[in-house]
């Protein structure tokens, strides 16, 4: 299984024979979460446990999908070393970012392939706190299934990228990748150079804007709002009070691409994927096109494992589902 948690949705998808066959969906009832943190772990073991209960899966093993927010990412180059050697001078790489005791930390690593060949080695490195990876499991363990792995959220959209960088590997030019995860309490783009990962940039803006205004206009619960707005009920994605915030978020986004362009000249950008809740909000990827001056397109163009889902369960679950190859 793939686990994506969410502020507002739990994704898991189920994998089994080598194909994506499902893909659960829960929403996260008020008390677990807050702005994008886990408040109750123990309570998202038990909507876990009843959601794969629910859905009459017995599958034990699952990837579990953390947020950029919570971990520290950092591209590092180093002299070439072993392995051991590794372990200890990859946590001096973040000294200038942990203010805490270092010892709390689990650092982690890949290696990344060396363009130039000049003999360094270059990684992509990863520190998570230990109490958070521990909260998790005793999450996990609640929910009677086993955390074989625990990933930052750029690891299951590298997966999507990763035949284009072997392709690229060999012998075709290498492309730069922004995706755009539209979510609930923010929109995030994540950007990788040459395929591999680069930078998250994070706007505290989300698609939930448009259902607190839903909310404002309507009278309407939030919950049923979110609801509303999902399903355009009584077409109400196309109202003219969701247009200031549509032109909003596009606007956001707009000035983020224009921000890392300027820092980036030479970059190869010609598409920006888009995932998440409001990747089916048609109005809104409509604004979002004519602010950006790239190709808008679905993610899923870019899924090539063996699936039985469709279009809008791979634009929801995608993380879920890359958590799984």
């Amino acid at each position: 299984m793939g686990i994506d948690i969410g502020n507002n949705r739990v994704k898991i998808a189920v994998k089994k024979g080598g194909i994506v066959r499902r893909l659960l969906v829960d929403i996260v009832p008020d008390g677990i979460m807050k702005d994008n943190h886990i408040i109750s772990y123990d309570a998202m073991g038990d909507l876990l446990r009843e959601m794969l209960k629910k859905a009459h899966v017995s599958i034990k093993n699952a990837h579990l999908c953390m947020p950029i927010h919570e971990v520290y990412l950092r591209n590092v180059t180093l002299p070439m070393m072993n392995i051991q050697q590794l372990k200890v001078n990859l946590p001096y790489e973040f000294h200038d970012y942990i203010t805490e005791d270092m010892d709390k930390y689990i650092y982690d690593y890949a290696v990344l392939p060396d363009p130039e060949a000049d003999g360094q080695l270059h990684l992509i490195a990863v520190a998570a706190s230990k109490e958070l990876i521990s909260s998790h499991q005793m999450m996990a363990k609640r929910a009677h299934i086993k955390l074989t792995s625990i990933a930052p959220a750029n690891v299951p959209l590298f997966q999507f990228l990763a035949p284009k960088v072997k392709s690229a590997a060999e012998g075709e030019s290498a492309q730069d990748f922004a995706i755009l995860d539209l979510g609930n309490t923010s929109v995030k783009i994540h950007f990788f150079t040459k395929g591999f990962y680069e930078v998250t940039r994070s706007m505290d803006y989300g698609v939930g804007a448009a259902a607190e205004r839903i909310n404002e206009e309507t009278g309407q619960d939030i919950h049923i709002s979110r609801v509303s707005l999902e399903n355009n009920t009584g077409d109400v994605q196309s109202s003219e009070y969701l247009d200031d915030v549509f032109s909003d978020l596009s606007s956001r986004i707009m000035r983020v691409m224009n921000f890392y362009n300027f820092n980036n000249r030479n970059n190869t950008l010609e598409d920006l994927y888009y995932f998440g809740g409001g990747a089916l909000i048609q109005p809104l990827l409509s604004n979002i096109r004519e602010s950006v001056p790239l190709n808008l397109k679905s993610l899923s163009e870019l899924i090539t494992i063996k699936h039985k889902l469709t279009e809008e369960e791979l634009l929801i679950g995608a993380q879920a589902v890359g958590m799984t190859m």
